[in-house]
């Protein structure tokens, strides 16, 4: 930021506003909005070096006068307000100062919390006046910016790190509403009565604009509950009409009503729910507590509804020719580079969300929109009886977070039917792929020798091989064994095998084909005489996070294994698996599958080790399969560099192998890393060192999965 004093008396309109300066004035610009200025007006300002208040560093600011120095967009305006507001509920004698753009003005300057809304450029008098500064413009494309939830970064900004609400302040011009709500009630009277569902499917760049098509799609599934309506503002599109008539699309387009910001505040307030690509109508949306659900596409949606209790923000899942999504670009000039190089107009990442997705995410946002439902009394796992915060709502169910011992779960919880998803004729039950589940594939089985090769190289199953050798053989009981696949294997490895599982199906092809010793079971207690054990060892790959009873189920294992000395070795997805922690945890993952009724339960390494101890087990070792480098490209994506050779040639460069090259050390060494986390539970004693056995087991999988048996002749 730059101050310009004019040359000259000076009357002119910019960004919004009348200046009229008289000469000697000074105006504070930020450097972007001094490169608006037409350059005749630029001529008439000569930059001038003078001192500025401090910078506010969490200071008591009572008594007070703090200046926000912004230039920002609606949305950016709106996100202010959390920490604005959060200042003035711990410093109310404060004097709170803010500038503000001539557009985005309206959505601040009702606000009772605001003392003084100062245009942008700033009168220098006023700057001077201040006591601190908090300097939020020439931010964006800046890491601070960039990677913070925009609520967020005002909060940090503004030294208070936590507000008390952290949705937006939302100014209803009833007067405006009293002007649009005729017609909205006339929209739902057409329609029968059904609900309003508000569509903004175009954003400030065409990259984030969400393609036509996608809402003719959405229609088809939304069109018993939802009469969908079109409100874009004036200077955002003026080809909405040629749009819906291409697409044939029967949405109602009241984007000519939308005068300006003020009537899309309206519209939202008098819709009862909202699908948007545009992030100012997300905003105003999550201010005013609407079902909504955001389509950001390049941009990780998490960095702009992180806050906002009833948004469901849909990641798309894209991995194209030059990105993975999200790509991170907030504007771009033209279409996206991954768009024109397949001769497409609107973004790949979303154009591939499916419409299925965007209809179940609005259902579920609804969910979120509920006050009152049914909440758990206690943990599954650690029995706690306090307070259990909602993690998220997905596929039509209430995922709670135990705050004691991390254990994600739903409420009400119910198991799956086995039989049925097997047998089932349905490609989806809701936003459950069931054809990218394990269900249809574990179906496709080869010979004995060719199972066991195929299975092994799983690197799930790679690093247990090590482990299977030093365990002491005996009777093997494996849980939810599914066609038999892992039993083949433990037979291999010496063991007397016997195996249960839930599916009819599945139960039949491990006897027919492999000739194994499987029952048909539920639960331990629907178990023939000959199957319930004693046992050396029982194992349960994948199995855990789909039983209702997480507890009674593993107090069942113990109970199955032999008093002197039994193991339990397991599998189950991992909560911080790189991608988590690269990435961190992205709600709403619906392509995982990692959701009721699929999987039930979700656990944290310590959850597992405390459920697995306080069942009785003696000795626990938690670990996962290696970190490999596909696992390592889920969580980054590298980028490519260019070189100016001295000959002025340019030569672009790769950096995975770079990259990956340098991790080796972790692929020998992560403990934690992996895409499946394992256990190793020991009833009784052990005198083997685990320890020592998981390291080697790892250090040996990962060469093997990384670089082959290096057997080639």
């Amino acid at each position: 930021m730059k101050v310009y004093v004019a040359r000259t008396d000076l009357k002119f309109n910019f960004n919004g506003y009348n200046f009229e300066l008289k000469k000697g004035e000074k105006l504070l610009f930020a450097e972007d909005v001094f490169a608006l200025l037409p350059q005749n007006l630029k001529t008439l300002f000569k930059e001038e070096k003078v001192g500025f208040p401090p910078f506010y560093r969490g200071e008591n600011l009572n008594g007070k006068t703090i200046l926000v120095i912004a230039q920002a967009a609606i949305g950016d305006a709106l996100c202010m307000t959390p920490a604005l507001r959060e200042l003035k509920r711990r410093y109310p004698n404060c004097r709170l100062w803010v500038s503000i753009s001539g557009r985005a003005r309206p959505v601040l300057e009702k606000l009772s919390y605001i003392d003084k809304l100062l245009p942008m450029p700033i009168p220098y008098k006023y700057v001077s006046k201040a006591d601190y500064l908090v300097k939020v413009i020439e931010m964006v494309n800046t890491p601070q910016f960039d990677e913070l939830n925009l609520v967020e970064y005002y909060l940090w900004k503004c030294y208070v790190y936590h507000a008390e609400d952290e949705t937006p302040d939302i100014v209803i011009d009833e007067a405006v509403v009293s002007e649009l709500k005729p017609i909205f009630e006339e929209i739902r009277r057409l329609s029968g009565g059904k609900k309003i569902l508000l569509f903004h499917y175009l954003a400030s760049s065409v990259h984030r604009t969400l393609p036509p098509r996608l809402l003719k799609e959405i229609e088809d599934y939304i069109k018993e509950e939802y009469v969908p309506v079109i409100c874009s503002l004036p200077d955002e599109d003026i080809t909405v009409d040629v749009a819906l008539e291409t697409y044939d699309i029967t949405s109602a387009n009241l984007s000519s009503l939308m005068k300006d910001v003020r009537y899309l505040i309206a519209g939202v307030s008098l819709a009862d729910a909202v699908i948007t690509a545009d992030t100012a109508t997300l905003h105003i949306a999550g201010g005013l507590k609407k079902p909504t659900v955001l389509l950001s596409g390049p941009i990780n949606g998490e960095l702009r509804a992180r806050t906002y209790p009833t948004v469901i923000s849909i990641p798309s899942n894209y991995r194209g020719q030059t990105c993975v999504s999200p790509c991170g670009k907030h504007a771009i000039d033209g279409p996206c580079p991954e768009a024109e190089l397949k001769g497409e107009f609107y973004s790949p990442c979303l154009s591939s969300v499916p419409a299925r997705v965007v209809y179940y995410a609005l259902k579920d946002a609804e969910l979120l929109a509920e006050k009152d439902y049914a909440k758990p009394d206690k943990c599954l796992v650690c029995e706690y009886k306090g307070e259990i915060p909602l993690f998220e709502v997905i596929n039509g169910a209430r995922i709670f977070e135990c705050p004691s011992c991390g254990l994600q779960f739903p409420y009400p919880i119910k198991a799956e039917d086995y039989d049925k998803v097997y047998d089932s004729k349905n490609k989806y039950m809701g936003l459950l792929n069931l054809e990218a589940t394990a269900y249809e594939a574990y179906k496709q089985i080869s010979d004995e020798k060719t199972e066991i090769k195929k299975w092994l190289k799983v690197p799930r199953f790679t690093v247990l091989q090590a482990i299977l050798d030093r365990l002491p053989k005996g009777k093997l009981f494996d849980i939810g064994c599914s066609t038999g696949f892992f039993l083949l294997i433990a037979k291999k490895f010496g063991f007397e095998v016997y195996g249960m599982e839930a599916s009819s199906e599945a139960v039949e092809i491990a006897k027919r084909n492999f000739g194994l010793k499987v029952c048909k079971a539920l639960t331990f207690e629907e178990l023939p005489p000959e199957f319930r054990g004693p046992y050396k060892v029982v194992t349960a790959f994948e199995v855990l996070e789909h039983v209702d009873d997480p507890l009674g189920f593993l107090k069942g294992i113990y109970n199955l294994l032999s008093s002197d000395e039994g193991y339990y070795l397991m599998s189950c997805p991992p909560f911080y698996k790189f991608e988590n922690l690269a990435k961190g945890y992205r709600k709403f993952k619906w392509w995982y599958n990692d959701f009721p009724p699929h999987h039930l339960t979700r656990w944290k390494l310590w959850t597992l080790f405390y459920a697995l101890k306080k069942v009785g087990f003696s000795q626990v070792y938690i670990f996962t399969e290696p970190l490999i480098l596909g696992t390592v490209l889920e969580g980054i994506t590298p980028l490519s560099f260019t070189l100016k050779l001295e000959d002025g040639r340019t030569l672009t460069l790769n950096s995975a192998p770079i990259l990956l090259e340098n991790l080796k050390p972790l692929y020998l060494n992560s403990r934690y890393l992996g895409n499946f986390m394992c256990a190793l539970a020991v009833k009784g004693e052990s005198k083997i060192d685990w320890e020592r056995v998981i390291e080697r087991a790892i250090r040996f999988s990962a060469v093997e999965i990384i670089w082959g048996e290096g057997d080639k002749v």
